[in-house]
């Protein structure tokens, strides 16, 4: 089957439990159109472009679903009924998922070496001049 990318935005004055029922509900909306879900990853909350329903920011969700092609205006439609969805956005998925990348905390200001440098002088050759005779 095709893949497929899922983003949709959530509004933003949602809690938590809130955010994760509107997630669920998406899911089962995807599930009754007979799609596989590969991949979820939360976003977070992020500035849009442009104001969509007098909202400024809104919760970004994507998904990588596995779906027949037929079956994406009714999964238009149906996500397009959940009321906490703002905007959706399906598109042909191109390319694998990224793994997540591993981040490492920050050594803290005490641990991280100080390196100092210090000029180093150019290497000079001195020539040995020898003085000249007197009366030459």
């Amino acid at each position: 089957m095709p893949q497929y990318d899922l983003v949709y935005i959530v509004k933003p004055d949602l809690e938590a439990e809130a955010m994760s029922s509107v997630m669920e509900r998406a899911a089962q909306r995807l599930t009754e159109q007979d799609a596989t879900i590969e991949h979820t990853d939360v976003w977070g909350k992020r500035r849009m472009a442009y104001p969509i329903q007098r909202y400024r920011e809104g919760h970004y969700v994507f998904v990588r679903l596995s779906v027949s092609g037929d079956r994406l205006p009714e999964i238009r439609h149906g996500l397009k009924v959940i009321e906490e969805i703002l905007r959706t956005s399906i598109t042909v998925a191109v390319g694998a998922i990224a793994p997540p990348k591993t981040t490492q905390p920050a050594a803290a200001p005490s641990e991280v070496p100080i390196v100092v440098a210090t000029p180093q002088p150019e290497s000079v050759q001195l020539e040995s001049v020898q003085p000249e005779p007197p009366g030459t």
